[in-house]
């Protein structure tokens, strides 16, 4: 029974189709739209698809780091190598010129295959580092993570800005409402009085989720006041 309340209690998180649907019912009619409603899912989901980016984030430089780990101790594994095929080439050698034609084979022979498997390890380790190092020092790059950030950054503001507005505009009409006497009528909740506000929320989300709809970025719609 705690498991089923805290799932009804969790907020929900919008698909950018569902995001897209909702606008557009808001640039069509801003009055019996259902967006307003929706707000605080649109703020969620942002919240935690950035969580889940930081983490991923976190992942992503850790994992860069091993890869450079193995890249140079690889790459000292290979040196050694290449150190311990010039002794095993140098006894080789050194029985071979006393006549001594076995063990001088043996060790000759240990030498190149010695040799071809270190140049099998050295490519595997130079490959991993170019395959694997380039693309996450790409991705990781600090100026997309501060662009990232500060998008969002940029979508909560207009959320404040939207919630502290809004809130502004309740208490003027509890206000109004007591001092005239009069019965609030039903869709009197702001929707048509914060569209502009509405429309620079969206427009931020849009920013945040990489897709700027035409009729949200058209400035005809944050013309109203």
């Amino acid at each position: 029974a705690h498991d089923c309340r805290f799932a009804r209690n969790m907020p929900e998180r919008l698909s950018i189709s569902d995001f897209v649907v909702l606008t557009n019912e808001d640039l069509s009619s801003s009055g019996t739209s259902s967006f307003q409603s929706k707000m605080s899912d649109c703020r969620n989901t942002v919240s935690n698809v950035e969580e889940s980016m930081e983490m991923d984030h976190t992942t992503l430089q850790r994992m860069k780091k091993m890869i450079k780990a193995i890249h140079t101790s690889g790459l000292s594994h290979v040196d050694n190598k290449e150190q311990y095929i010039e002794v095993l080439e140098n006894l080789g050698n050194s029985h071979l010129t006393q006549d001594n034609n076995e063990v001088s084979t043996g060790f000759l022979n240990l030498a190149v295959f010695t040799r071809e498997v270190t140049a099998l390890f050295k490519n595997l380790v130079q490959n991993l580092n170019n395959i694997m190092a380039f693309p996450l020092e790409n991705v990781l790059k600090t100026e997309l993570r501060d662009t990232r950030l500060e998008l969002k950054k940029n979508m909560e503001k207009s959320w404040k800005d939207y919630d502290v507005k809004i809130g502004k505009l309740e208490k003027e009409r509890k206000e109004k409402t007591r001092q005239l006497g009069l019965i609030r009528t039903e869709g009197s909740d702001g929707g048509e009085d914060m569209e502009r506000e509405r429309r620079i929320f969206q427009l931020q989300m849009c920013e945040v989720g990489g897709l700027v709809p035409v009729k949200i970025a058209n400035p005809r719609h944050l013309s109203h006041t």
